[in-house]
């Protein structure tokens, strides 16, 4: 007996995020498989305990003290263990440093982006090949 998932694939076989759209749009209501194979596809494919350590994270710039660029780097090594995708590790930075250091941050994380900013404080690293800017 073939096992299948909720759109009548077999298990393992990875569908494009088109296909997982249109069945998306084609169904009632939407099971679970769904949003795990979707999650899954938007998830780092390198595995987190080799390139996404803490070690890993190199200060490109900053205008930060000292403690704040300390602090900034054990919380995106935090954010890095606990969250899978970019997204979720912005929010978690920007939550993190609003609650300890106030005020309005904003946090931009990705691989490929550009920026201009004038910000007053700000700190820029990357860890593997992900970039993330920490400003405000």
């Amino acid at each position: 007996m073939m096992k299948v998932n909720g759109f009548g694939k077999k298990l393992g076989e990875k569908l494009t995020a088109k296909q997982l759209r249109s069945m998306f749009e084609r169904q009632e209501e939407c099971d679970e498989s769904y949003f795990d194979e979707l999650k899954e596809s938007r998830k780092w494919r390198e595995p987190p305990e080799k390139a996404l350590r803490f070690e890993n994270v190199i200060v490109q710039e900053t205008n930060l003290p000292v403690e704040q660029m300390e602090e900034s780097k054990k919380m995106l090594g935090d954010a890095l263990q606990l969250c899978g995708i970019e997204n979720e590790i912005a929010s978690f930075m920007k939550r993190k440093f609003d609650a300890k250091y106030g005020g309005h941050w904003q946090c931009i994380v990705g691989r490929n982006f550009g920026s201009h900013l004038d910000p007053v404080q700000f700190i820029h690293f990357t860890v593997s090949k992900i970039s993330v800017i920490l400003f405000r």
